[in-house]
């Protein structure tokens, strides 16, 4: 049970599930859809949330956790212990938009600010003349959650209430595009501009909880805001370095594994009847009338594993090409292209991938030529993924095992999350080698693979090191008689 009773507002695929799960702990959900509302018997309660749990716009199948710092922390402890440590977990170095007073570094005539903690963002600031040192006030603009992700910050002061935002700007009403209603937008727009013309160099924001408000509600806010700006303006003026002048919302991607979806699958089914796999398959896909008719059926039977299993069975019988979708724990999606279907069974995945020629086979150093191929041998469940590459006649010229989170199916696609650490052998070699496990460990020490995770790729990477050719072998056997 949380300590909390935080407000959390849920949306997208794991809805149900989450919602579930949520009302198990405690949570008060807020801005619930219709659906939610009539699935769980809950009130209507349109407050502004503390945290926001919802679908993840750029790693297929995670979830974005953004909200109060506090409460942020606190959702995700919750949840990872429901799904049993089954999740990579990256957090923002900085809270978004968090004030803080920062301490200029000028290199090569290219600003960069010290927010604190040993952490440097980039300095935006377009005509701005800062010295060396100069400790201004930040807003932070951008901040990184992946590894990839570019600290940005601007100079100024910015606040934030649960219903509006003042930002740095030319004197213009804003709204958050969640606001769709023609009638609030104007309705707040009116509001806007009472006030808007009294902040030089201020722009007014609504956020998307600002459409339940009325309009004297909407008036107390934004006076509440301008009080606000007051204080942080003053305080902005005499405060040490580092000073935090507005915190800011956290924001946490959890990238969900195959075990830990099945597990929401189970929580979802404790509400209504949920497909082993029901948000594996809606994972990349938006039309989901197949499932839904499919549920509607699993309602009126007793055997959900072996309705499941069978449902699985014939979504992949009807594959010819399947897509591989590769997700790096650093949450970049690589699409390595679509592979005939030699062997379409769950429990025996036989893929074919014509490869084209030139630069070097992955880990192994050899030249990719035209006509290679890649085999490629799973099953669902598998935490690992052969590769065996030959080229135009057959002739095998190395193997690559992937290792990965348990492999998905999602009705069109193969997805996985890489783990990093591999397993290779050239075909002519007597030994297999371990390649980029520095990387893995750098993952491990980050604390984004978690101990579960660990200690099963620790042992998988021993077992593979002594079996690489032996499945390499019993692969390509597979894949050329089902060739001929």
């Amino acid at each position: 049970m949380s300590k909390y009773s935080y407000r959390v507002r849920i949306r997208g695929k794991y809805a149900t599930a989450i919602s579930k799960l949520a009302l198990d702990l405690g949570y008060t959900i807020v801005q619930a859809s219709d659906v939610i509302i009539n699935r769980f018997n809950i009130n209507v309660n349109n407050s502004a949330p503390d945290v926001t749990i919802k679908d993840s716009e750029r790693v297929p199948g995670a979830l974005t956790i953004m909200g109060k710092c506090g409460a942020v922390n606190d959702v995700v402890t919750n949840l990872l212990r429901v799904v049993e440590e089954e999740a990579l977990v990256w957090r923002s170095v900085v809270p978004l938009h968090r004030v803080v007073m920062g301490i200029v570094n000028v290199v090569d005539s290219n600003y960069f600010v010290d927010v604190g903690n040993g952490v440097k963002a980039i300095l935006k600031a377009p005509g701005g003349a800062y010295n060396d040192g100069d400790v201004i006030p930040v807003v932070i603009s951008r901040t990184r959650v992946y590894p990839g992700d570019e600290l940005v910050a601007v100079p100024g002061v910015r606040v934030d209430t649960e219903y509006v935002s003042i930002v740095p700007g030319s004197g213009t009403v804003l709204f958050s595009r969640h606001i769709k209603d023609y009638e609030v937008r104007q309705a707040l727009l009116k509001v806007g501009l009472k006030y808007v013309g009294r902040l030089s160099g201020y722009s007014i924001k609504w956020r998307s909880s600002a459409q339940f408000l009325n309009e004297s509600e909407a008036v107390k806010e934004i006076e509440r805001a301008i009080n606000m700006l007051n204080e942080v303006e003053l305080a902005s003026k005499s405060s040490a370095p580092h000073t935090v002048l507005q915190d800011g919302e956290c924001i946490t991607e959890v990238m969900l594994n195959g075990r830990a979806k099945l597990l929401l699958d189970n929580v979802r089914n404790n509400v209504m009847p949920t497909i082993i796999g029901h948000h594996t398959y809606k994972t990349l896909r938006r039309n989901t009338a197949l499932l839904d008719l499919v549920e509607a059926l699993l309602g009126h039977c007793n055997d959900r594993a072996g309705f499941s299993a069978e449902f699985m069975r014939q979504l992949m019988s009807r594959r010819y090409r399947v897509g591989i979708v590769h997700v790096k724990p650093n949450g970049e999606v690589i699409r390595l292209g679509n592979a005939d279907v030699l062997k379409p069974d769950p429990n025996d995945i036989v893929l074919m991938r014509r490869l084209r020629g030139g630069g070097h086979l992955d880990g192994l150093g050899l030249p990719k030529e035209e006509g290679d191929m890649a085999i490629s041998c799973s099953a669902i469940g598998n935490e690992y993924l052969i590769h065996v590459y030959v080229d135009h006649a057959w002739r095998p010229k190395g193997i690559y095992i992937n290792i990965n989170t348990p492999i998905e199916f999602t009705g069109g696609n193969i997805l996985y999350i890489d783990l990093a650490v591999d397993v290779i052998k050239r075909w002519d070699s007597n030994e297999a080698r371990v390649i980029d496990y520095d990387e893995y460990v750098s993952y491990v020490s980050m604390g984004v693979i978690p101990n579960r995770l660990r200690v099963r790729v620790e042992k998988l990477v021993g077992d593979l090191l002594a079996s690489a050719h032996r499945l390499g072998e019993e692969c390509l056997n597979k894949a050329r008689e089902l060739a001929e």
